[in-house]
C-alpha cells in the first residue's frame, strides 16, 4: 500500500488508537473517582466487584467491617486506576516520540536523496560536456586527417590499415561520448556481466603492435557488473598512457597487468593493476593526475579524471600505485571493483 491509500491509513489507524486511549483513560478516571455516569455506570459490576449489597438484616457491626472492607478495595483500585492511566500515558507518549523520530529520519532520508539526485544531474551534465566537446572538436579534425590520409598514395599498405583502423577506433569513441549524452541511448549505462578476462585480451591483442603485456593474475578473473563500453574506455586510456609515455630507448610499451581479490570495509572487490616501465610520474604529479586541469606539461590527468569519473560511477575506488611510480621507473595504476554479489546486494 502507497501513496494517498496509505497516508489515509495511517490516519485512521491513528485516531482509533488515541480514541481508544481516551476512553481508556476516562474509564479509569471514573473508576478512581468512584463516579460513575450512564452508561458507563453499568461497568461498576465488572470494574468493582468486591461492593457488597447492603441487606436490612446486617447489624451495626457488620455494617460498618462491610464500609471498611469498601473503602480498603476502593482505595486499592484508585491507586491501580492512577498506575494505570500513568502507564498508558506514558507509552503513548513514548510512541508519538518514535513516530516523531521516524518522521525526522525519513525527512533526512528524502534530503539525502535529493542532494544524491543532484549530485546525478551535475555527473549527467558534466558527460554532456564531455561528449559535446569531443563530438564537435575532433570528429571533424578526425575526419580531415582521414581524408589526407586517403589522398596520400606513398603510405604502405599494412600501414594505412593500421592507420584506418586507428581512426576507425577513434570515431567509435567519439560516437560512444556523444551516446552518453543522448539520453534515448540508455542502453549505453545499462550494467551487465563483464568478462575482464576476455575484454582484457581483446585490447592487448588490438595494441599488441605497440605494447607487450604480461597478465600476473593470482586467481581466475572473476565477472563484475559493469558498463562494458565505458570500462573499456578506461583500459583503453590507461594503455594509451602507457604506450604514449614510455621510455625514448623503449621501441615498445612494457604493460604488466595483475589481478587480485581485495577486501575493504567488509566488501568484496576485484583489484586490478596496470604498471608500466615508462617515464614515470613524481610524488606531485601522482597526487594531482585524477583533478581535471592538474595535469603538468606531459598532460597527465584529463583522461585519467574522466577514468577516475567513470570508475566512481561503478563504485569502485582508482589510486596511483606508489610503490611501481617513480619518474624514470614507470607507473602504476590500480583500480578496484566490486564483485558481482556485492553489486546485487546494493
Amino acid at each position: 500500500m502507497s501513496g494517498p491509500a496509505s497516508v489515509a491509513f495511517r490516519v485512521i489507524r491513528y485516531f482509533f488508537m488515541l480514541s481508544a486511549m481516551i476512553v481508556i483513560w476516562f474509564v479509569l478516571g471514573m473508576v478512581y473517582l468512584d463516579r460513575f455516569i450512564e452508561p458507563f455506570d453499568r461497568l461498576k459490576p465488572v470494574l468493582m466487584p468486591w461492593r457488597e449489597p447492603e441487606t436490612d438484616e446486617a447489624t451495626a457491626e457488620e455494617r460498618l467491617a462491610l464500609m471498611q472492607r469498601q473503602l480498603v478495595a476502593s482505595k486499592r483500585t484508585a491507586n491501580y486506576s492512577f498506575l494505570g492511566m500513568s502507564s498508558t500515558f506514558a507509552v503513548l507518549c513514548v510512541y508519538l516520540t518514535l513516530i516523531y523520530q521516524q518522521k525526522q529520519r525519513k525527512a533526512r532520508e528524502n534530503d539525502l536523496l535529493l542532494l544524491k539526485n543532484q549530485e546525478i544531474a551535475r555527473r549527467n551534465e558534466f558527460i554532456r560536456y564531455i561528449s559535446a566537446t569531443i563530438g564537435h572538436e575532433f570528429k571533424n579534425n578526425l575526419g580531415r586527417i582521414k581524408r589526407r590520409i586517403d589522398l596520400a598514395s606513398d603510405l604502405a599498405a599494412d600501414v594505412r590499415v593500421r592507420l584506418d583502423e586507428n581512426l576507425d577506433k577513434l570515431f567509435a569513441d567519439i560516437d560512444i561520448f556523444k551516446k552518453i549524452s543522448d539520453e534515448r541511448e540508455a542502453s549505453l549505462i545499462d550494467f551487465a556481466l563483464v568478462d575482464l578476462r576476455k575484454m582484457l585480451t581483446s585490447l592487448a591483442a588490438q595494441y599488441s603492435d605497440v605494447a607487450e603485456f604480461s597478465f600476473q593474475c593470482e586467481a581466475a578473473m572473476p565477472a563484475i557488473i559493469a558498463s562494458e563500453p565505458l570500462l573499456k574506455t578506461v583500459f583503453e586510456n590507461l594503455f594509451d598512457n602507457s604506450v604514449k609515455y614510455k621510455k625514448p630507448e623503449q621501441l615498445r610499451s612494457n604493460i604488466f597487468i595483475s589481478c587480485s581479490e581485495d577486501a575493504d570495509h567488509h566488501r568484496r572487490y576485484v583489484s586490478l593493476s596496470f604498471r608500466d616501465e615508462g617515464i614515470g610520474m613524481d610524488e606531485k604529479e601522482a597526487d594531482q593526475c585524477f583533478y581535471r586541469g592538474k595535469g603538468t606539461d606531459k598532460s597527465w590527468g584529463q583522461g585519467l579524471y574522466f577514468a577516475k569519473y567513470v570508475i566512481g560511477l561503478h563504485a569502485g575506488k582508482i589510486r596511483v600505485g606508489k610503490e611501481y611510480t617513480a619518474p624514470g621507473v614507470g607507473t602504476e595504476i590500480i583500480i578496484k571493483l566490486p564483485l558481482v554479489e556485492e553489486v546485487l546486494n546494493v
